[in-house]
């Protein structure tokens, strides 16, 4: 079973539990979730360390590590801004480094901007500038729904798109 920790403390976390195992009422949307790929963790004193810093950041709901695995499985708070280079700055301050992101479903409008074509995101809160791993990349005005990893953490992140859906109707002018 899956074992997030949140700031917010025991009794939210297991107010959430029970939300989730759906004995509760009300359902919420489920969380943006992200990976993040963390190099040298290798103990519970480790994780600690990552943990701590990284739910000091206002975008981070809860957080759940699998050292053996070298993953940090965040969940995002909804409508905080997904800041890259904020998660990397966090991981680097626990003396860790951040390999990359893996963002699934990042749903959004697609534009074009200095060059580029961009993917301004409302789940998670953020703009990646997009870039093809055999993944043809959509027009501009597309709404979709893309998967990718970030290996850049400025902060301009590019999303490196390795799956791709459309969302709604295609753009005006699409075949």
């Amino acid at each position: 079973m899956l074992q997030l920790r949140a700031k917010t403390g025991r009794l939210a976390g297991l107010a959430a539990l029970v939300v989730l195992l759906g004995l509760g009422a009300a359902r919420p949307a489920p969380a943006t979730e992200v990976v993040l790929r963390v190099d040298g963790l290798a103990c519970p004193f480790c994780a600690f360390g990552v943990e701590k810093k990284l739910l000091n950041l206002p975008v981070v709901e809860a957080i759940d590590i699998r050292m053996n695995e070298g993953k940090v499985l965040l969940a995002l708070r909804e409508g905080e801004p997904f800041d890259v280079a904020a998660l990397d700055e966090a991981v680097a301050d626990a003396g860790f480094t951040l390999r990359r992101i893996l963002v699934e479903d990042a749903v959004g409008q697609v534009s074009r901007h200095a060059g580029d074509l961009v993917l301004r995101s409302s789940r998670p809160l953020a703009t990646f500038r997009l870039r093809g791993a055999g993944e043809a990349l959509p027009d501009p005005g597309s709404t979709v729904a893309a998967s990718g990893t970030v290996e850049e953490f400025d902060s301009d992140p590019v999303l490196i798109v390795t799956s791709l859906r459309p969302i709604g109707d295609a753009p005006a002018g699409s075949p």
